[in-house]
């Protein structure tokens, strides 16, 4: 079977090649078909040409087209992200404010409770055997003290880096 399909094929191809012998002889039988040839030739080329262009515009449209709509989705993506994270900076703000407040209040009630009092005059009506009359102005020497304004930057600092904290989790649920 093989091999008679190979007979019709090369029976087809010596009939093919007559025709397009002879189709080559009558065509270079005068200039006037030798330029019918050509503009004929040319007209071919041209159809493709403009189906080819034609088949160019439709995949640059649709390029574009499918261009515009991930632009579009990523811009409105990216502008509801903003809108998160704007509304996550400023609750991390107000929760800071808050804690600012609340800091200052603790500071003020923790600073009324422990605050050194002024040694108070020798009294000479106390004896030598009292205790509270042998204290000394001078605190013991492992007592660390810390002003008033190093621990309002401590509290604020601990607020700070408390909202910072609680607004990066946030970000990245």
């Amino acid at each position: 079977m093989l091999f008679t399909l190979l007979f019709h094929a090369l029976g087809w191809l010596r009939w093919g090649r007559a025709v397009v012998a002879s189709g080559f002889s009558w065509a270079l039988g005068s200039a006037a078909r030798i330029w019918a040839v050509v503009a004929l030739c040319a007209m071919v080329v041209a159809i493709w040409q403009n189906h080819r262009s034609r088949d160019f515009q439709n995949i640059a449209q649709q390029t574009q087209s499918a261009f515009n709509a991930a632009r579009l989705q990523a811009e409105t993506t990216r502008r509801a992200a903003e809108a998160r994270y704007r509304s996550l900076a400023h609750e991390a703000d107000h929760t800071y404010a808050q804690g600012i407040a609340e800091g200052d209040a603790r500071l003020a009630a923790y600073i009324a409770a422990h605050r050194l009092q002024p040694a108070a005059k020798a009294d000479p009506a106390r004896t030598a055997q009292d205790p509270s009359a042998q204290l000394s102005d001078i605190p013991p020497a492992e007592t660390v003290l810390a002003t008033m304004s190093d621990m309002k930057i401590c509290d604020a600092n601990y607020a700070y880096a408390a909202a910072a904290h609680e607004w990066a989790i946030r970000l990245n649920p």
